[in-house]
């Protein structure tokens, strides 16, 4: 782990490196116009020198020192090292920010000027044909999960097609169901969304109201809105977009509810776009984020479908009413929200990777300090700033990593399925819920504080980290509230612990590491393998703790759940968190021998600062077993972790390749040219552009307010 330990001086960027600059050209790779363009799979970066000497500073600390091979390291789609998915991505999104007109980095971007909620909504539409035509056209599924600002594709209105309609499609259609729906939904002949959510029940399928009731003579289901709170409420490109919906329905036959079902139903006309008769239809307004697509309303009057509409894999309605399911049904359609919730987990490390990317590269060119030019200091220099930048950036790791393992584990859940194999569902859905939980929580903080790590500028909405911060703070909700999920992770626990043979994946419970444990000291504690020890007996102690709790409670089992909640939700992290320190152990060891050593001190850094930092909420469940001195220790490997990993900084966040455009941030393009693009982009303002043209004069401001507000001045002064 030996390194020079130099002093850390991130230098002035001189004038002359920011002066005779030109608009970027739309490769998203591209630099300053002194810089050469290089190929997609030959990126500019930190781990190349020309990067570091021109694009940051020519004298900086970083200059030549970093141990990344930056073309290794290129995260593309969900897998490391493969140029030509690296190739690909670029490319697409080269053609993607052309046709939008976003490739000119100087230019003010679209959703900074004034745009009211109609405007918004049109720029997502003009961006999902975009994206949704390119993958037709080129063959590829780039933008089927995340758009091309790095959001979940559900920011566009077309979004939810890709991301939930097919997926439900295939998971619950029949044979003939599918032979008929499916193209229609994968050639863009109709569009799709999924209106599941209403204002009065979101999380909790079984409790919500929309109706669908069987009219034997007709032949026909009807659906209808019986109430208020039924009103389906938040389903994305539900209020103007979509066509088609997927409705979550309490099927009703003769009388008997039968619970909730999914019917596919056309809600708007393919010729003249109006809602069909008897639906109403709108957008329910500006949000925190994703204001790019029509999260909306939809109130059924009645509405009358085909009985076949009934989404009939896992269950069948026949014309006299009878009614057959499988006996698994409710678990197999678990497996919708399980495939949603991984699209969510990962695209939750990119969203946080979009924020640290700006604000590593906004602390190389900041600079803060009593010292006078040219030697003030750059902001990244100071201890608490890159602390809190790279034990983030190790997070963002961590989560991709987890990511990965979980899709890996989902895929084979599929494929057994089916071979008509269940028994592993559970434990999947216990994952998924868990790292969905713990995912997008660790992303929306950690947004947050990059948010925060930039000062004053961050709070602009032009730094981009805004719109990142409020779209990963909507994924503690989406398709799950992230308290809900981890019920769920703890359950699975407290019943594999009263199981009479534990579960493999908790089999820790049993194993007795405190005499092992105590007897660690010193860099023993940079072995992932103790780690992996002091995780298992976190948790072990916690689950079990947990435990005894809920056998102690007297009355009903969801009193002593609900009595005893902060403890099983604990317990449920502590198990989560073991699971993501295993994946990232496995991810490093299937790493390339050249990436291993950096790769590995962010595995350390991650886990040694969950385990012994005073800033982490839940390292004080590590204290019941080790030591002050252990944690003392673990504080001072953190912080050689840290002057390890200080050089590399830019290079692990460059190494997600995100285009400028994509990260549409005045902050934290690529060239480091940060005053000179503010100062462009706020003239571009349409505010300022207008009061330019009345002489820097904001015409109705000074004719209907302050001019009259002066002269009411003059008049109180004269009385």
């Amino acid at each position: 782990m030996a390194r020079d330990k130099s002093t850390i001086r991130l230098t002035y960027v001189p004038r002359s490196h920011i002066q005779n600059k030109t608009a970027q050209s739309s490769d998203p790779q591209s630099t300053s116009a002194s810089v050469s363009t290089p190929t997609p799979t030959q990126p500019i970066g930190p781990g190349t020198k020309q990067h570091l000497t021109r694009a940051y500073s020519p004298r900086s600390y970083w200059a030549g020192k970093s141990s990344v091979p930056l073309t290794g390291l290129h995260i593309a789609n969900t897998t490391l090292f493969r140029k030509e998915a690296v190739t690909r991505q670029n490319n697409a999104f080269a053609r993607i920010e052309k046709a939008l007109g976003t490739d000119d980095l100087w230019k003010l971007p679209p959703r900074y000027g004034n745009m009211d909620r109609e405007d918004m909504l049109l720029e997502g539409l003009r961006a999902a044909r975009v994206t949704v035509n390119d993958g037709m056209d080129y063959g590829h599924k780039i933008f089927h999960q995340s758009n091309h600002e790095w959001a979940l594709s559900n920011a566009n209105p077309f979004g939810l097609t890709g991301l939930l309609f097919i997926p439900m499609l295939k998971l619950q259609c029949n044979p003939e169901q599918l032979a008929y729906w499916l193209p229609l939904a994968e050639s863009g002949k109709i569009i799709g969304s999924y209106a599941q959510t209403e204002l009065g029940h979101g999380s909790f399928v079984a409790g919500l109201q929309t109706t669908a009731t069987l009219d034997k003579v007709t032949d026909e289901f009807v659906i209808h809105t019986p109430n208020l709170s039924a009103v389906k409420y938040w389903p994305g490109a539900l209020g103007f977009a979509s066509t088609h919906t997927i409705v979550i329905a309490q099927m009703i036959i003769d009388g008997k509810e039968y619970g909730t079902h999914s019917f596919v139903m056309q809600i708007r006309s393919l010729e003249d776009f109006k809602p069909l008769p008897d639906i109403e239809l709108g957008d329910m307004g500006l949000k925190m984020s994703y204001n790019g697509t029509d999260n909306g309303y939809a109130i059924f009057h009645h509405v009358r479908i085909p009985r076949t509409n009934l989404l009939s894999r896992y269950n069948t309605v026949s014309k006299d009413g009878a009614y057959l399911a499988d006996p698994l049904r409710e678990k197999l359609l678990y497996g919708g929200m399980v495939g949603a919730r991984s699209t969510i987990i990962r695209n939750s490390a990119f969203q946080l990777a979009q924020a640290l990317t700006i604000s590593t590269r906004y602390s190389a060119v900041r600079l803060q300090g009593q010292r006078s030019i040219p030697d003030e200091p750059a902001i990244m220099s100071y201890k608490l700033q890159h602390y809190r930048l790279l034990t983030l950036i190790s997070k963002a790791y961590a989560i991709l990593f987890a990511s990965m393992a979980a899709n890996v584990t989902y895929q084979k859940l599929l494929e057994a399925q089916a071979r008509g194999d269940h028994a592993s569902l559970p434990y999947v859905h216990m994952i998924m819920a868990g790292l969905k939980a713990w995912c997008t929580q660790t992303a929306a903080d950690g947004a947050e504080d990059a948010r925060k790590l930039c000062g004053g500028q961050g709070y602009l909405t032009m730094s981009g980290l805004p719109e990142i911060v409020a779209s990963s703070t909507g994924c503690c909700t989406f398709e799950g509230e992230n308290t809900v999920l981890w019920k769920q992770v703890s359950r699975y626990l407290m019943k594999g612990i009263a199981a009479p043979a534990l579960p493999p994946d908790m089999a820790y419970i049993c194993s007795s590491t405190a005499t092992l444990l105590a007897s660690y000291a010193g860099d023993a504690f940079l072995k992932p393998s103790v780690l992996v020890q002091v995780f298992e007996h976190r948790a072990a102690i916690l689950v079990n703790e947990a435990y005894e709790l809920l056998c102690a409670e007297e009355g009903s089992a969801v009193r002593a759940e609900n009595t005893h909640a902060v403890a099983l939700h604990v317990a449920a992290r502590a198990h989560i968190e073991l699971y993501i320190l295993r994946a990232f152990i496995a991810r490093v060891s299937a790493s390339p021998a050249a990436l291993q050593p950096v790769l590995t001190n962010l595995l350390l850094l991650s886990h040694l600062h969950t385990a012994s930092s005073p800033l982490v909420p839940t390292s004080s469940s590590f204290t019941s077993f080790l030591t002050s001195t252990q944690l003392s220790t673990m504080r001072s490997l953190t912080n050689t972790l840290l002057e390890q990993l200080l050089p590399d900084a830019i290079a692990l966040t460059d190494a997600w390749n995100f285009s400028d455009a994509s990260l549409s941030s005045v902050l934290g393009c690529r060239d480091g040219d940060v005053y000179r693009r503010i100062m462009m982009w706020t003239r571009d303002l349409p505010i300022n552009v207008h009061a330019r043209e009345n002489g820097g004069v904001l015409r109705e401001g000074w004719e209907d307010y302050i001019k009259k507000f002066l002269g009411e001045g003059v008049v109180r002064s004269k009385l």
